[in-house]
């Protein structure tokens, strides 16, 4: 659809807005989960049910895992606040290559931006379905679809719904994504995409992070005024100096009503390594519901408790409920990264 949602009123909402539905995908390819895809599936179906008593859940599913499916759920409560949805995608990340919800008051009105997704970068082949998923979707809503020929994916930025993006410039400016680009550049399509007064940049991510390095992982806005960030008190730690860095960049930012911004460290779980990698395990990778925030966990008693403990004062009016994603981080992600919320008007 032509038009520009910065110019026809339209503002990308923070997470803790109000939201219709949070969505999710149904991972169906074992070779991406050697050792654990069916423990995963459990794991995912019982995550489906925990979501749905908070909000609507809606999960892509191609007809011939639903059944499947619906008896994984039933297994764990009451599903009925699940809805399938008849499609069948490459991988879970639908953070990434899912629709990115815009909200516009005046309307009062939904839409989405859609994107292109080429997998972080070509790093991977399947990548097709994953990228027609936001229009699909926005097919299925019947709601105003806006799309954009640049890759982006959700995983790169945050929003605190009052003007303010967060984002990294190992991923929105690298040469991967949208060829040779200016920080200037990828800024003004931001800002027009997804209805936004400023970007503030962060420079890299996590050691490991097959994203390049999403914001995701690194710094969350809790408030419009408030930002968790990641931090490790290891000196080993290969991520603390960019971390460090990062704290001292969003020290000095500013609202666009140019107040300071309150920074809530957040600690990284003790390095995580799988088949020898590093992995890009982090806190950070929280979901936030209607009355819930799902936060991971890495079966790190201590570091665990102390996460969610942190997590429940910054949101003091929800549950805040830990999601063991010790497997589910074997394939680069985490709970934010296998979501997808969507407003409500």
């Amino acid at each position: 659809m032509s038009g520009i949602p910065q110019t026809l009123g339209y503002r990308f909402p923070a997470e803790w807005e109000p939201q219709a539905a949070v969505w999710f995908a149904w991972p169906v390819r074992r070779a991406l989960w050697p050792g654990c895809f069916d423990r995963v599936r459990e794991q995912l179906a019982g995550l489906y049910v925990l979501a749905a008593r908070f909000q609507p859940v809606r999960v892509l599913c191609a007809a011939s895992e639903q059944s499947k499916l619906l008896a994984m759920m039933a297994a764990h409560g009451d599903h009925l606040a699940v809805e399938l949805y008849d499609y069948q995608t490459d991988d879970v990340w639908i953070r990434d290559f899912g629709p990115l919800f815009l909200v516009n008051e005046s309307e009062p009105e939904v839409a989405i931006t859609d994107w292109r997704y080429n997998a972080w970068g070509d790093k991977f082949p399947d990548q097709a379905k994953d990228d027609a998923a936001s229009r699909w979707i926005a097919e299925q809503l019947g709601i105003r679809c806006f799309g954009f020929d640049q890759v982006l994916e959700g995983g790169a930025v945050e929003s605190n719904g009052a003007g303010s993006l967060l984002t990294t410039k190992t991923v929105l400016l690298n040469p991967n994504r949208n060829g040779a680009t200016t920080k200037g550049a990828v800024e003004e399509q931001l800002i027009a995409g997804l209805g936004v007064k400023q970007v503030l940049w962060l420079k890299e991510g996590l050691v490991g992070d097959d994203t390049d390095g999403h914001i995701d992982n690194l710094a969350r806005f809790f408030k419009p005024d408030g930002i968790l960030v990641a931090e490790t008190a290891d000196s080993d730690n290969p991520n603390r100096e960019a971390l460090i860095e990062n704290r001292r960049r969003l020290q000095d930012y500013r609202t666009p009503g140019d107040d300071p911004f309150e920074i809530v460290p957040l600690p990284l779980p003790d390095p995580i390594s799988h088949d020898g990698e590093l992995l890009a395990a982090s806190y950070l990778n929280f979901v936030v519901l209607n009355g819930a925030v799902l936060v991971p966990t890495y079966q790190q008693t201590h570091n665990d408790r102390e996460a969610i403990q942190i997590l429940a004062d910054c949101f003091p009016d929800r549950e805040i409920l830990g999601v063991d994603s010790s497997d589910i981080i074997k394939e680069g992600g985490a709970l934010h990264c296998m979501s997808q919320h969507q407003p409500k008007i």
